[in-house]
């Protein structure tokens, strides 16, 4: 166990003790969902972590799905992992029966582990940096249903227009979590420090006259294009990303703008939303409404539509 998962490991049990973190019931007023199916746009549902579902035209398209909630003492000691189909069974259940593709923003557990078993079940396709490409392959999954990105290719899929956009991750305690690189598929992943970053990317996608963009977090000086959105979705786990939240936003003037990455992954999804031990929404709140930033702040409950029109 690395000295930084172990003061990582230390530092949320800490937390555990001193925090009761809640869901979103102080933040109802900002919680959005269809009342009714609507018609026309792109259907937006949150799968948790930094996932979603987006659906137009009778596709489908998930970003980083992640349903088995690996415990936090098997991440930090670095243990043996697995998906846990039970609970990948349960977040299916939630989503397409047939999907267009996956895109994973980077490489790590939260965010890849679940994508091989999830391309089998639904036949998507696999659109990601080559790292993720390759743990994919290592884990059987052939290499005609991966599309490798790099920053500026953009791929079409069914209604979808994607572009693949250089990102950072955010450091933990000064460093980037769990770094590295894969060139080719090699052994398959089995232990969470296995899962190695690789080349962190956002992503632009387009369909029914909408734009979302979506990463998982970043740098304060590492910003997306200059560029207007209808939806920006800013990962916010850690205190990198929440001061990258303000120019970010100025930068992509979304009509809306949805903080993501915030809730307990160690956690179940049957026990509802829960706040991480490291992120701190109140603060995104008061960025938002001090620095007067554009769109209107949104947030997600779990397997909860929301329709972008």
């Amino acid at each position: 166990m690395s000295a930084l998962m172990k003061a990582v490991f230390f530092a949320l049990l800490l937390l555990s003790e001193c925090c009761v973190l809640g869901g979103f019931e102080d933040y109802a007023r900002y919680t959005v969902a269809d009342e009714t199916r609507a018609s026309g746009g792109i259907r937006i549902t949150y799968l948790g972590v930094n996932g979603y579902q987006f659906e137009a035209g009778g596709h489908a398209l998930l970003v980083d799905p992640y349903f088995s909630r690996i415990g936090l003492c098997a991440i930090a000691f670095n243990q043996r992992v697995e998906p846990d189909d039970f609970r990948l069974r349960q977040g299916l259940a939630q989503v397409r029966r047939r999907v267009d593709a996956v895109l994973v923003t980077h490489a790590h557990i939260d965010h890849l582990l679940d994508v091989p078993p999830i391309m089998r079940r639904t036949g998507a396709r696999l659109i990601a940096g080559p790292t993720a490409v390759n743990q994919a392959r290592s884990l059987g999954i052939p290499a005609a249903q991966c599309r490798p990105v790099r920053d500026g290719d953009v791929r079409r899929i069914g209604p979808w227009t994607i572009r693949a956009l250089a990102a950072e991750h955010d450091r933990l305690l000064g460093a980037v979590p769990v770094p590295g690189s894969r060139a080719e598929p090699g052994a398959p992943p089995r232990k969470p420090n296995d899962w190695v970053l690789g080349e962190p990317l956002a992503f632009l996608i387009e369909a029914a006259g909408q734009r979302i963009y979506v990463d998982s977090g970043g740098l304060p000086g590492t910003l997306p294009p200059e560029m207007k959105v209808d939806l920006a979705i800013l990962g916010v786990a850690l205190p990198d990303a929440r001061r990258r939240f303000a120019p970010a936003a100025r930068w992509l003037q979304p009509r809306f703008i949805l903080p993501s990455h915030q809730d307990d992954f160690f956690q179940p999804l049957d026990r509802g939303f829960i706040f991480g031990k490291l992120t701190n929404f109140p603060e995104v709140l008061r960025t938002w409404e001090r620095e007067r930033l554009p769109g209107k702040l949104i947030l997600l409950d779990y397997f909860r539509p929301w329709t972008l029109r």
